[in-house]
């Protein structure tokens, strides 16, 4: 085959991908790991320099609709965002999204990867979520020639990818469907069809060893995964998986030097026991990279998110951790984080059960007032306000201890959220704007999806901060009243308008504290 028939192929398949993504697109939402001020925080913890969000130009491959970044335009106006996708029908989505929403700082370019050249100039941030695995190896290479080529002398880029050994134990539920289902073009035929044949797998299998386990455990996971994942995770033409050692290596052919993993926790070795650590480093001879295979051989991890930075500045990076690095970050607290006394002890405990235990009276006071802020990010000023140095200095361990094992997220620019229900409650403009167009999910000022219901599609637009909770209601009992609305007493629908306005002024505090909590209501 000729280098000119090899190009064809190419070219073939990412059409045939691209037409794929027009039919049946993917949900563009927010990746709360990759935002920039993420990635920031994470560079500038390993001592490198990284760009404030308020003026950082920002690329993203493979933007979809612009479901990542346009919530950053719209909070950072004088920041540049550009967004780069070969779907034709969701970079039209975006762009009328984009146009409704008035924003000037965003554009949305529709062509390959292999079609991006200097007229885009250079950027502080580049994302390239839930492609690289999907493509064919010279638009990989492509990737992260593009990404070498348009970094900025600080500039930081996040490359997801499904990763080796771990996602071989999904290899064979794709072959099962790529066996049995034809690469046709009606992609929502074939997912019927994958869930049908999954379906028939596991109540037909005799096998009760590993391979029946799988079966019967993808079967229940998928009732509850979307169509669109189904489509392009498992009947893509191509999926790629790779070892964080090929990836990296492969990085390393193109001047990008491997920093680190958006999950900070994931990457400290204590975190899977201090016997466990003491032999990778051991076998490894404490080489990083090796290292971090060793983790994914541990973990059986199926996915990474991995943040790469120029060669250059690879001898810059300080692997070296400590409390003091974190003392000029913003900290944010996951939902369903709780604080209860243990005697002199103050034990802060997360969803996921992890625990940071204290008995200073320093790191009680700093964790109420953490918690207290919630949904918002919280500095250590803020926490350890009227603290003498030494109590600043047990608060700013605590946060470093919690950031070590997961507990909370770090982020380089502040999250600002209101964490209680004003007078005239104000919700940010992207919620309202969604709301207005019917959508059914938005992005809150944590940069996470948050769904929205027929009430928060009726309330939100109102929440412009000049409707007191009196005409609040009056904007339910409307909607409720022409039909709009449903309202229901004891499982039976309501329809008396005096009903309508009981049960109204009994839901409006719920709700409203409902999207405070959400991250969706501004001071």
């Amino acid at each position: 085959m000729t280098v000119a028939d090899q190009s064809d192929d190419i070219d073939a398949i990412i059409a045939r991908t691209a037409l794929k993504y027009d039919l049946l697109p993917y949900q563009s939402k927010p990746f709360a790991q990759s935002q920039p001020a993420r990635l920031g925080a994470i560079a500038r913890l390993f001592g490198l320099e990284a760009a404030p969000m308020e003026t950082a130009r920002v690329l993203e491959l493979g933007c979809a609709s612009g479901g990542n970044i346009i919530p950053h335009a719209m909070r950072y106006p004088n920041a540049k965002f550009v967004g780069v996708d070969l779907a034709r029908t969701q970079v039209a989505a975006g762009r009328a999204r984009i146009k409704a929403l008035g924003l000037k700082n965003i554009e949305i370019l529709c062509q390959s990867f292999t079609e991006i050249g200097d007229e885009l100039g250079t950027f502080d941030y580049v994302i390239c979520h839930g492609v690289y695995s999907w493509v064919p190896a010279p638009v990989q290479e492509a990737i992260f020639e593009i990404t070498r080529a348009r970094l900025s002398d600080v500039g930081v880029a996040c490359v997801s990818y499904n990763v080796l050994p771990g996602w071989r134990m999904l290899q064979p539920l794709r072959d099962a469907f790529l066996l049995q289902i034809p690469d046709e073009v009606d992609s929502l035929a074939r997912v019927a069809k994958a869930r049908e044949l999954l379906m028939f797998l596991k109540d037909s299998t005799p096998d009760k060893g590993p391979y029946g386990d799988m079966l019967r455990a993808w079967a229940t996971r998928l009732v509850d995964l979307p169509d669109d994942y189904i489509a392009h995770e498992f009947l893509e033409e191509t999926n790629s998986p790779s070892t964080v050692r090929e990836f990296t290596s492969s990085a390393a052919r193109y001047g990008l030097a491997y920093l680190g993993e958006c999950e900070l926790a994931s990457m400290i070795l204590d975190n899977y026991g201090e016997g466990t650590a003491s032999s990778v480093r051991a076998r490894t001879g404490n080489d990083f990279i090796e290292s971090e295979q060793f983790i994914d051989l541990l973990s059986g991890r199926t996915f990474r998110q991995s943040l790469l930075i120029a060669s250059g500045r690879g001898a810059q990076i300080n692997r070296a951790l400590e409390p003091s690095r974190v003392s000029a970050m913003h900290f944010l607290a996951p939902a369903g984080m709780r604080i209860e006394q243990d005697g002199k002890a103050t034990v802060l405990t997360d969803a996921a059960g992890r625990t940071l235990r204290s008995e200073s009276v320093a790191v009680k006071a700093g964790m109420e007032r953490f918690l207290a802020g919630f949904p918002a990010s919280v500095s250590l000023d803020e926490c350890a306000e009227g603290q003498d140095e030494a109590g600043r200095a047990q608060i700013c361990d605590a946060f470093y201890r919690m950031l070590a094992v997961g507990m909370i997220h770090i982020m380089s620019e502040a999250a600002p959220c209101a964490t209680a229900v004003g007078k005239k409650p104000t919700a940010l403009p992207l919620a309202r704007a969604d709301a207005k167009e019917g959508a059914s999910f938005t992005t809150n000022a944590r940069h996470e999806t948050v769904g929205i219901d027929p009430a928060g599609r009726a309330l939100l637009p109102a929440l412009d901060g000049t409707n007191s909770h009196a005409a609040l209601e009056a904007v339910l009992v409307a909607e409720g009243l022409a039909g709009r609305l449903t309202f229901n007493r004891d499982g039976k629908p309501v329809t008396g308008k005096a009903e309508i306005e009981a049960i109204a002024a009994e839901y409006l505090p719920k709700l409203l504290a409902d999207m405070a909590r959400a991250g969706l209501l501004v001071e």
